[in-house]
């Protein structure tokens, strides 16, 4: 990682914020993006890397991203597409989904699904001559249902289907284009009620350490699994067609 070009979103927290620290700790030049500035910019000071405030279910913030990061860092040559919401705020009970307001939905698709198809829409086009990498963070969720958080679980089934399509795309070019899919990882997002489960949560390093693999060495629309701290995680086969 020494030297290359590395792009985290959702970075001032949880899986983003253990990556960004991993990729400079590896020697690679970060740039942290995140709509929370002040624990981005935190962050960033003490890595001693670059921080840009985003929303990345904006167009116009994306933009300014990757302008900003190709002006001072370089084109990247890994990025982390992470950033993600739940349907309701941390602290908040679970809704049935006809008591979802719109807006929540409407927010929850903007940041989990449209954060990634502006991210892929902007950075591809750069990316795919020199190549790299780009790992997207879905979860578990995006593999099998969640009663607790329909909609939630739609966005990540999107973004498993968005990848592998996507991948299919790319396998002429040196860009690969992958996905990590956690179980319970203990972060900012993770709700009231399933911390208080009986769900296995792990520290979002060990989900780092997949993350930083994928970016090195990770399989073009490879669909990587990590349900547990101690199991050893695993790859999805891709689906056959008749």
């Amino acid at each position: 990682m020494r030297g290359k070009v590395a792009l985290v979103t959702g970075a001032a927290s949880g899986i983003g914020a253990a990556v960004a620290t991993l990729l400079s700790e590896a020697g690679a030049r970060v740039v942290l993006a995140d709509i929370d500035s002040d624990a981005g910019q935190v962050l960033a000071d003490r890595l001693g890397e670059r921080f840009v405030q985003c929303d990345v279910a904006s167009p116009e913030s994306w933009g300014n991203l990757i302008d900003r990061c190709l002006a001072e860092a370089g084109v990247p040559d890994f990025a982390h597409l992470n950033a993600g919401i739940m349907a309701v705020e941390p602290e908040a009970d679970f809704l049935q989904i006809e008591d979802l307001p719109l807006e929540n939905y409407r927010r929850i698709m903007g940041v989990n699904l449209d954060g990634v198809f502006l991210g892929l829409q902007g950075l591809i086009p750069h990316m795919r001559g020199p190549g790299g990498a780009i790992t997207v963070t879905a979860s578990v969720a995006g593999l099998v249902g969640i009663a607790m958080d329909p909609v939630y679980a739609a966005t990540k089934h999107a973004l498993v289907g968005l990848v592998r399509s996507l991948a299919e795309c790319l396998v002429d070019t040196r860009l690969r284009v992958n996905v990590i899919c956690p179980g319970g990882v203990e972060t900012a997002i993770t709700p009231a009620a399933l911390r208080e489960s009986e769900m296995s949560t792990m520290p979002a390093q060990v989900m780092a350490q997949e993350v930083l693999d994928l970016l090195a060495k990770g399989l073009n629309g490879e669909i990587r699994v990590k349900l547990t701290k101690d199991e050893p995680a695993f790859t999805m086969p891709a689906p056959l067609l008749e």
